[in-house]
């Protein structure tokens, strides 16, 4: 494996289990196995590195979710955005999965200007998008209020996961609940 993707790979490990601000450089390079030198050698400073990581796994996501969207499964528009859900669900089964690194890093900085917050709140938007972009498809008269509708049941389900485990599972129902209303309100309730 190459040394910029052990130093990615080791960012995705410990800021999964401990956080971003938690983890230092010298336990990164050491999870890694390189020196300080070489991290620097690739990355300018830990905000850089830690945006890195964020984007990454951003775009693990992202792909695993398209992948969701057009495969075999994704028949019509109701199944495409229930295989949304799905996929993070999936995600989350996942022994690797310690929750979503973008709402981790969106919320655990009160700076508005820190770069991994705006790093992660960049890939949520680029998330939202897709889910517009997907509810545009499908008819959904106001598919941007749509989008944020689905984007915070589904960020709301992955923290509820943590807390009660699989009863969080039935939120599958209020993202069901949410899509019939936003397709019928559009007269697209048989699509």
């Amino acid at each position: 494996m190459a040394t910029r993707e052990r130093l990615i790979q080791a960012g995705l490990d410990l800021f999964h289990l401990h956080g971003i601000h938690p983890v230092g450089l010298d336990r990164i390079i050491n999870k890694a196995g390189v020196t300080k030198t070489t991290f620097y050698n690739y990355f300018e400073s830990k905000e850089n590195f830690a945006c890195a990581v964020l984007d990454r796994f951003g775009e693990e996501v992202h792909t695993r979710i398209f992948r969701r969207i057009v495969g075999p499964d994704a028949q019509d528009a109701k199944q495409q955005l229930l295989n949304v859900f799905d996929a993070w669900d999936e995600l989350f089964e996942e022994q690797t999965f310690h929750g979503c690194m973008l709402v981790a890093a969106g919320v655990a900085s009160g700076d508005a200007h820190d770069p991994a917050r705006q790093t992660a709140i960049r890939n949520k938007r680029t998330l939202l998008s897709a889910y517009e972009e997907l509810a545009r498809e499908a008819g959904i008269q106001d598919p941007a209020r749509f989008a944020m509708q689905f984007g915070v049941l589904i960020d709301g389900t992955l923290i509820a996961r943590h807390l009660y485990g699989d009863q969080a599972k039935a939120a599958r129902e209020m993202v069901e609940d949410l899509i019939d209303a936003a397709l019928a309100k559009s007269g697209k309730a048989d699509s």
